[in-house]
Order: structure tokens, then C-alpha cells, then sequence
């Protein structure tokens, strides 16, 4: 009588944790998940017909590229879906526009400059109608302050005369690469804005150093933009300041911290800023 008191116990126990799982399973695939609801899914969009329908755009970057807090769904993916274009992503988490290898548990993951020369996600012959650059949060960390660089003098275009150790060089040979390979318009894309201090603060990197970054991607492309038949353009997002005033409440919703969007972030908030402008530049609604 002893033991099986015992084992009724036990197996009481069992029941409460198998009932805990399946509320935490149930809690994870319902609309309580909050931003990262599977409703919010790019796989969900119904692709609509307009300019920007069969185009090929590549994008390279790191974590806010990939969609590191979204299920690796990021405004590529959401753009991919809801348009029929064809988007093909290099993107690692942790990686600098700096070409410097980025280490993690004992793992070492190559610069935005090394992964463009030799991935085989991008065809170096293909026809491809837009290259993206994501301007990285991680060149604006603390430990690179006195890596940023400047941008170069106008004569300056070979792609091999730029120091890809700073993060302006390592940008001027990403431009002049995908200028060279691809002959397609460039755009250099930045994150939402974020603070020093407040709600929407980032410690590090700091809001104020990533919009010198920021600052400087908009002096790279208006060098490359005098030249003849180079378009550059960058999405600036942190200095957009009405696509910036969402409330705090949609901002909570919408990003898991002050740098990397959830799922309904990317669909509700970031890509509709992208859409308009490929719109505008491809040609409207109507393909």
C-alpha cells in the first residue's frame, strides 16, 4: 500500500508535467505568441501581381537579415512572398560589414566582404534587378569605434584600393562589387531607430554611434551616385521619422529588442517601408 502511494505520486507528477508542456506547446502556436504568432508567417501572404514580380534581388547581411528573433523570416522573405520576386539571402548572425571573422563557440563566421566572394547562395552570372546591403548594428558596437573609416575621393573606384578592416571601406568594396558583378541598382538598408537611453535603447551597439554609421553609408552612396550608370540608394528606416512613430505598444509588439524584429515587425512594419520604394523604383503597382 506504501508503494503504490508512491507510484500514484510519481505518476501524478508525470501528468502535471506532461499537462505544463502541451500549455507551453499550445501557448507557443496560438495568438498569444504575440509577434512571432505563425498568422504573422511570410508563408501565409498571398503574392500579388505588380512591378515587382519575377524580379531577383540578393541580400547580404547579418542577424537583422536573417531574421534572427523571426524564424529566420526577414524582409526579404516577407518581400519574396507578398510580390512573387525572387530573393536570395547571405546572411549570418553576429557578422560586420569589417572584414574581420566574427567567433562564437569556438565557431568562426566570415565578414559580409569574404561571404560575398565566395557564396554560392549568389550567381555571379545571373541577371539579378537589385543588390541589398544591410547596414550592420554590429559595426556600431563599441569594440570596433576606431574601425569606422571614411569615405574615399571621388577617382577612387577600384574595389582592391578600399580597407575592407574599416567599416566605410568594407561598404565602398561591397558597392563597387555588386556595381561590377551585377551592373543592378544598390541599396544600402538600416535598422529601425534605436537610443541610447529609453524604451528603445540599445546598450551596445549604441544608437548614437550606429547613426554615424548610418550617416556614412548615405556619403558612400552619393559618391558612387555621381558616377555614370552606378545607382546606390539607401533605405535609411533610423532617420524616417514616420516610420519611426509607431506607438509603444506596436513597438513592443513588433521587436524583440531595439534591433531585431519579430515576425509581425517585419510584415506590419518594415517591409511595407521596403515595398514603397521598390515600387516607386520598378515601376508601380501593375507589373
Amino acid at each position: 500500500m506504501k508503494h503504490g502511494g508512491k507510484t500514484n505520486t510519481h505518476i501524478a507528477w508525470k501528468i502535471i508535467a506532461l499537462t505544463s508542456a502541451l500549455a507551453i506547446l499550445l501557448f507557443a502556436s496560438c495568438s498569444c505568441a504575440g509577434g512571432n504568432s505563425k498568422e504573422y508567417s511570410a508563408a501565409n501572404l498571398k503574392s500579388t501581381q505588380n512591378a515587382l514580380t519575377d524580379k531577383t534581388f540578393y541580400w547580404l547581411g547579418s542577424s537583422v537579415t536573417l531574421g534572427m528573433e523571426s524564424g529566420e523570416e526577414a524582409v526579404a522573405d516577407y518581400i519574396a512572398a507578398g510580390n512573387g520576386a525572387v530573393c536570395k539571402k547571405e546572411a549570418v548572425s553576429g557578422t560586420t560589414l569589417i572584414d574581420e571573422p566574427y567567433k562564437k563557440f569556438f565557431k568562426s563566421y566570415d565578414s559580409y566582404v569574404t561571404r560575398l566572394k565566395t557564396t554560392t547562395e549568389f550567381d555571379k552570372n545571373a541577371k539579378v534587378d537589385a543588390f541589398f546591403c544591410q547596414i550592420s548594428t554590429n559595426d556600431a558596437k563599441s569594440k570596433y569605434a576606431e574601425k569606422r573609416g571614411k569615405v574615399t575621393a571621388a577617382d577612387v573606384v577600384d574595389k582592391d584600393a578600399f580597407d575592407v578592416k574599416t567599416s566605410v571601406g568594407a561598404l565602398e568594396y561591397i558597392v563597387a562589387y555588386a556595381a561590377e558583378t551585377w551592373n543592378c541598382p544598390i541599396y544600402l538598408f538600416s535598422n529601425a531607430r534605436f537610443d541610447d537611453e529609453g524604451k528603445r535603447a540599445s546598450k551596445d551597439p549604441k544608437g548614437s554611434e550606429y547613426a554615424d554609421l548610418v550617416k556614412a553609408a548615405h556619403g558612400v552612396a552619393e559618391k558612387w551616385n555621381a558616377m555614370d550608370g552606378i545607382t546606390v540608394k539607401v533605405i535609411d528606416l533610423f532617420n524616417d521619422r514616420e516610420f519611426n512613430a509607431v506607438s509603444d505598444e506596436d513597438y513592443e509588439f513588433y521587436m524583440h529588442d531595439a534591433v531585431h524584429p519579430y515576425k509581425a515587425g517585419y510584415l506590419k512594419w518594415w517591409t511595407p517601408a521596403f515595398e514603397k520604394v521598390l515600387l516607386e523604383d520598378f515601376g508601380g503597382r501593375e507589373a
